[in-house]
């Protein structure tokens, strides 16, 4: 493979942190591939990341901003995704947002959060000022 997706290594965490339990259900499994697709991930890299899940690194946002964000991100597109129930998504995004640095104790509340925001079709900014609000 000469050139990796852009979101490659961000995709291959997100795989680990759903599958390393050993644990996800066959809708996540089938989700992971949709997302994939979403957000750029070749057939190949798909089956690359699969077969070798375990070898990659999970590297959490450094900044809060930076967390932030990438929730955005992540949940924005599951949001727009109606193949995964509702409450295999809000678990599955608990984990999301406890993998990149959010504070377990406010994972569930930061998801529930977030996902009324995107009913309200928020933009980053003012996401990001609403999630601030949530543990202070």
């Amino acid at each position: 493979m000469s050139t990796k997706s852009k979101y490659y290594e961000a995709y291959a965490a997100v795989m680990k942190i759903t599958l390393r339990d050993g644990d996800a259900s066959e809708e996540e499994k089938s989700f992971l591939q949709v997302f994939g697709k979403k957000i750029g991930i070749t057939s190949s890299e798909y089956f690359d990341i699969s077969e070798n899940y375990m070898s990659h690194k999970i590297v959490a946002p450094y900044t809060y901003e930076e967390r932030m964000e990438a929730l955005y991100k992540i949940v924005e597109i599951i949001y727009s995704e109606k193949t995964m129930m509702k409450s295999t998504r809000i678990t599955w995004l608990e984990r999301m947002a406890i993998a990149i640095g959010f504070d377990p104790s406010y994972a569930k509340e930061i998801i529930t959060k977030s996902l009324e925001l995107f009913r309200e079709c928020c933009d980053l900014e003012f996401y990001k000022t609403e999630i601030k609000k949530i543990g202070e």
